[in-house]
């Protein structure tokens, strides 16, 4: 792999040349150069004594790179897009790759692809259940895994395929509990168990999940800290396989401030009309309490229960504008930055919040949060097209 630094100026040149030494990927209006580095040389002198080339195709270098990684040591914020030849050795040996940063610039690129709508759905998923198996980095494998059950699983795969993706998810961190390991095997085993309760659906998982609770540990470990307790709790009541009074149980164990939100939470998951019309008063109420009403406005909208939540994703809307009208905006915000409909990809949903944007009087600060969630469902709603 040829090691790249992606720079956008001059200055930004000469400061990575300064004290390094090697071949860098450098770009400058719109054009890319190799720079060769000399410690101690300025960009200036480099360009003195011919060492800022042109880039050549990946096929005219002898012998041509496998693969060409712009932007390797993570150095800037920029989207990478790879030449074939690249994309090749990645979509191969991602897993493979060395460098731990390496890794992650690569996953990044991965999801850049699929957000922008360049690279389908599924091609992630089968990335993850090829690349993720021999990965020893935590910080690596908990996005990878968070990305296929939350962005792709809940907004950008058509309703009826989520079901055998979540299985697919399930067993995928079945097999990382069972072969974890590295220098941070335990951690890797709280990630594959986190995503495992995340994914968890079928009547057998639902099983397993309260085996854990009963013995307080994850067979062969983690044992449960109580946000892994919760973490369960909330996957059963989306679920419906625990109800308001193992919650309340569950609630007078756990009496900190971070236990009460849970149990919100999970009160406000269940998946019966009367607790989500609890939740609902409780969000848009008069005077709710804003830390329970994060948790509470996090429960409330589930993929999982998006029939009987149909309903609400008009009003939300709606109901948006009236706690702005009647000088609530800082409860707005709360329910927009954690309560927006997110598995509600369709176009209504962008209809309704466009025509709140349009005619509701928001301050500035809640119009450019709910701007931000149009945008983001925007996207959804053309990766969802190419995933149909």
């Amino acid at each position: 792999m040829l090691r790249t630094n992606q720079s956008t100026t001059d200055v930004d040149i000469a400061m990575a040349l300064e004290n390094e030494e090697g071949t860098f990927l450098a770009q400058k209006a719109g054009q890319s150069f190799l720079v060769v580095a000399e410690k101690g040389h300025s960009i200036a002198s480099m360009r003195a004594v011919g060492q800022v080339l042109p880039v050549p195709p990946p096929a005219a270098a002898d012998p041509p790179p496998a693969l060409l990684l712009p932007n390797d040591g993570d150095f800037g914020y920029c989207k990478v897009r790879l030449d074939p030849r690249s994309w090749v050795a990645l979509t191969s040996g991602l897993g493979r790759l060395p460098d731990p940063l390496s890794r992650a610039v690569a996953w990044n690129t991965v999801r850049d692809l699929v957000r922008d709508a360049e690279l389908p759905v599924e091609d992630y998923l089968e990335l993850a259940a090829r690349h993720l198996l021999p990965e020893t980095e935590t910080v690596i494998a908990g996005p990878v895994l968070d990305f296929a059950r939350w962005t792709i699983t809940d907004r950008y795969l058509p309703p009826p395929r989520r079901e055998a993706t979540l299985g697919d998810l399930a067993g995928l961190c079945h097999v990382l509990l069972r072969q974890s390991a590295g220098p941070d095997a335990s951690g890797m085993r709280l990630v594959a168990a986190r995503g495992l309760i995340d994914s968890a659906s079928r009547p057998d998982e639902m099983a397993e999940l309260r085996s854990w609770l009963k013995a307080g540990a994850v067979p062969g470990g983690p044992d449960l800290d109580s946000r892994l307790c919760w973490q369960i709790m909330l996957r059963l009541a989306v679920l419906g396989a625990v109800g308001q009074a193992e919650i309340e149980a569950e609630a007078g164990r756990d009496t900190t401030a971070p236990g009460q939100q849970s149990a919100a939470r999970c009160r406000a998951a269940l998946p019966g009309p009367d607790a989500k019309q609890a939740a609902w008063a409780e969000m848009f109420g008069l005077d709710p309490s804003r830390y329970l009403l994060a948790g509470i406005a996090e429960g409330f909208w589930q993929a999982d229960q998006a029939d009987l939540l149909a309903g609400y994703v008009p009003r939300y809307f709606t109901a948006l504008g009236d706690l702005a009208a009647r000088g609530d905006p800082a409860t707005a915000r709360v329910l927009v930055r954690h309560g927006f409909p997110l598995h509600a990809v369709a176009p209504a949903t962008l209809r309704a919040g466009e025509d709140c944007l349009a005619g509701a009087e928001l301050p500035a600060s809640l119009r450019r949060l709910l701007a931000d969630q149009l945008d983001d469902l925007r996207r959804a709603l053309q990766v969802r097209s190419g995933a149909a």
